[in-house]
C-alpha cells in the first residue's frame, strides 16, 4: 500500500490493481470511499478490445516513482498477457495531489508495430445521500455542504446508481505511439 498526502488530503493506493482505497479529507478525517459498513475503492479497468479480462488486475503494477504527494505505478505486458492480448505495451498511472484534489494521469505507450485497440475505465464509488449534477465534462456530487467534482477532458463520465463510470471505450492507439489521459477529483 502506498500513501500520499498533502495538508488537505490523504490517499492510499494499492499496488494490486492500482486502486485508490482511501480518499480522506485531512481536516474532517472523512474517507469518501467508505461508509459505516463498507470500504470501496476507485477501480481501474484496462482491457484490450473485446477482451473480458482486466489487465489492470491480472498483471503486476510496480511503483516507479514516489513522493510525499504523488505516486506512479507501471504496468507492462508479459508473455502470459501477450498470449491473450497480442500487443506490447506499457502504462504508467500517476496519482498526484494538487490543492484540494487528486489528478490522475494514465500514460499508455503502444510498443507494437500494429494498432492496439483498448478500453480504459475508472469506477468511482458513490454512497447513498449524494446529490448528482452532471455537466458536459464533469460530474459534481454534493452532500452536507461538500462537493466532490469529477472532471476529465478525455473520458465519458456517467453517473450510475452507486458509482461514477469514467470511460474511454473502443479506442485505438497507433503503432509505436503513446497517449496521455487525464481525470481529476476535487473536494470543495
Amino acid at each position: 500500500m502506498q500513501t500520499i498526502e498533502s495538508s488537505v488530503l490523504r490517499v492510499a493506493v494499492s499496488e494490486k490493481g492500482a486502486k485508490v482505497v482511501n480518499f480522506v479529507a485531512q481536516n474532517s478525517q472523512i474517507d469518501y470511499f467508505k461508509d459505516v459498513a463498507t470500504q470501496k475503492a476507485l477501480e481501474v479497468i484496462f482491457r484490450g478490445a473485446e477482451q473480458k479480462e482486466n489487465l489492470a488486475d491480472i498483471l503486476p503494477w510496480t511503483v516507479v516513482d514516489k513522493g510525499d504527494s504523488r505516486v506512479s505505478l507501471a504496468l507492462i505486458d508479459d508473455n502470459s498477457s501477450y498470449k491473450k492480448f497480442p500487443f506490447h505495451f506499457e502504462a504508467i498511472l500517476t496519482y498526484a495531489l494538487e490543492g484540494s484534489g487528486i489528478d490522475i494521469k494514465f500514460y499508455l505507450k503502444n510498443n507494437s508495430h500494429k494498432d492496439m485497440p483498448f478500453s480504459l475505465k475508472f469506477v468511482i464509488p458513490v454512497f447513498s445521500g449524494w446529490k448528482v449534477n452532471t455537466n458536459a465534462n464533469e460530474i459534481v456530487l454534493n452532500k452536507d455542504k461538500t462537493n466532490l467534482t469529477i472532471a476529465s477532458p478525455n473520458f465519458t463520465l456517467t453517473a450510475e446508481s452507486n458509482q461514477i463510470s469514467v470511460a474511454y471505450d473502443a479506442a485505438t492507439l497507433a503503432s509505436d505511439s503513446d497517449e496521455d489521459l487525464r481525470l481529476s477529483l476535487a473536494l470543495s
